[in-house]
């Protein structure tokens, strides 16, 4: 396990690892835990919310031990998206780099929500998001960027950015158009309204909505089949069949996210590298995650 641990903690994420699980709890209650950061990612006082979350998110992709992850909050919201109240304002690029009117575009790409989220797409570690209680504006976003999304009935989704006159933020434009129909997408994101996790069950945002007492045991169970996935118990097993098959799960996870941004012809031909590939051993490259 990391030795930055502690230092996540001070920041306000919790990081934990149970039988191959990560846990990832945001932990500023009295936030909603609401992401804030230190300018520039890290100083000499330590570092925010989403830097720390960043740095897990790294640590867990290269943990060979985690075979799954799991990011959830503490307290009645799952996150309230950025801390616009922190010190310094919203911006993370440092102050003696901002270009005038193209500042909010350097901090979007340089730094911000992308490297977050990107992350997380990138990595072969699977991540379930376990949402209880509101997720709104980049934390809707922090929700939908995981693989597997159960939530609470306690929670909602807000992409609450036309109720304060701002255009949709974190990737949501990209991350609502894959996720449900084109008039959904503009449902939830014009009108702007919180979309219960009931509704978000229907429309199939997430994979379901549970009651909260049963939210962290049903995805622990998920994660646990995930971390330790097996052979069928009969017809064809390819491959050994000791192998550890959790490995080919983020080959999967990189075909599935790939394919939804390649041709045909780029999906066939990751296939056809993978199928050459051993199950434990990872595959070398970009376009295996779905780079260009």
């Amino acid at each position: 396990m990391s030795a930055d641990v502690a230092a996540w903690a001070e920041a306000g994420l919790l990081f934990d690892v149970v039988d191959h699980v990560a846990w990832l709890r945001m932990n500023r209650p009295e936030r909603r835990n609401a992401m804030d950061h230190y300018p520039g990612g890290f100083g000499p006082d330590g570092m925010g919310l989403r830097d720390a979350l960043l740095a897990a998110v790294h640590d867990v992709s290269e943990d060979k031990a985690v075979k799954a992850a799991i990011i959830t909050g503490n307290g009645a919201a799952f996150c309230a998206g950025a801390d616009l109240r922190q010190e310094g304002g919203a911006f993370e690029i440092p102050v003696e780099r901002r270009r005038a009117t193209i500042t909010p575009r350097d901090d979007s790409i340089l730094y911000g929500w992308y490297r977050l989220f990107e992350a997380i797409w990138r990595s072969e570690t699977p991540f379930i998001a376990a949402v209880n209680g509101p997720a709104i504006g980049g934390g809707c976003q922090l929700a939908l960027a995981c693989d597997l999304i159960y939530a609470s009935e306690n929670a909602t989704f807000w992409e609450i950015f036309a109720r304060i006159g701002l255009p949709l933020e974190g990737g949501a434009a990209w991350l609502l158009t894959r996720s449900l129909s084109l008039p959904l997408a503009k449902e939830m994101a014009l009108l702007s309204e919180p979309l219960t996790a009931r509704r978000a069950e229907e429309w199939r945002l997430i994979n379901a909505c549970v009651p909260a007492d049963e939210l962290e045991t049903t995805v622990a169970e998920v994660a646990r089949k995930l971390a330790h996935l097996g052979p069928p118990a009969a017809g064809p097993a390819a491959g050994a069949p000791t192998r550890d098959l959790s490995a080919r799960i983020g080959h999967i996870k990189g075909q599935l996210n790939a394919a939804w941004e390649q041709t045909m012809w780029q999906t066939f031909r990751e296939e056809a590298t993978l199928l050459n590939l051993p199950a434990g051993e990872p595959p070398s490259g970009p376009a295996v995650a779905g780079g260009p």
